[in-house]
């Protein structure tokens, strides 16, 4: 197939985003004088801000909503009385700084620009998701962030699809391939809407969602084999 457009999900597949969200977490907690474990901490937080995304991609919540209500559930569970609101941005705030990229995230798009027509659509918080792509190398290649919190839906919502292909003046689908981690927003999402999909599985995790996506990688350059480069 003859590519001529690829859009990147962020977080788990660009982005390293457990690192820079562990790495938040402790700093906040911290910040705050509370007793950090991490295990414990981290775990519960992943478990149930796993849950809010799931609310937030069937349009149950907002991002802004979203926000804060992931530590006031957390909170609840620690018996913690805290307010969660100015919590939550001081996370923001050092999720944002966490510019860690996968291993061979800017080997790939580096090969990639200039050859194809490429953006990040992403369901991230606007002002996380800009502040750590601006700190990224990746600034050099992709010209382009479409973010879910600005367009008013989440990937695997059609609108968000829309808005990308308009804004990337990009019309034929047949061209366009998505690449991402997340088999219920990134792969489901450009099933929906009639592209190619590209699952990346770098624990190689049994797929048993039914969803099938066009192409499986382990590595980010195994992207070139499929792409033919």
């Amino acid at each position: 197939m003859s590519y001529k457009l690829i859009l990147f999900d962020a977080d788990g597949t660009l982005f390293d985003y457990d690192r820079a969200e562990s790495l938040a977490l402790q700093n906040i907690f911290s910040y705050n004088g509370i007793e950090y474990d991490e295990k414990y901490h981290l775990d519960l937080y992943r478990k149930i801000n796993s849950q809010i995304w799931e609310e937030f991609e069937k349009n149950l919540i907002t991002a802004e909503e979203l926000k804060g209500e992931r530590f006031r559930r957390m909170f609840d569970v620690l018996g913690i009385e805290r307010e969660f609101g100015q919590f939550s941005q001081g996370y923001l705030d050092y999720l944002s700084e966490g510019a860690f990229l996968i291993d061979g995230a800017e080997e790939i798009v580096s090969k990639l620009a200039g050859r194809y027509n490429m953006a990040i659509i992403t369901n991230g918080i606007k002002s996380v998701q800009l502040q750590r792509f601006k700190k990224s190398a990746l600034i050099k290649y992709i010209n382009n962030i479409i973010i879910s919190e600005e367009v008013g839906y989440p990937k695997p919502h059609r609108q968000i699809f829309d808005y990308a292909f308009a804004a990337l003046s990009h019309a034929d689908k047949k061209t366009a391939l998505i690449v991402g981690d997340s088999l219920s927003s990134d792969i489901m999402g450009g099933y929906m809407y009639g592209i190619d999909t590209c699952w990346f599985n770098p624990s190689k995790i049994e797929n048993d969602s039914g969803v099938q996506p066009t192409y499986e990688i382990s590595q980010l350059n195994q992207l070139e084999k499929i792409l033919g480069i």
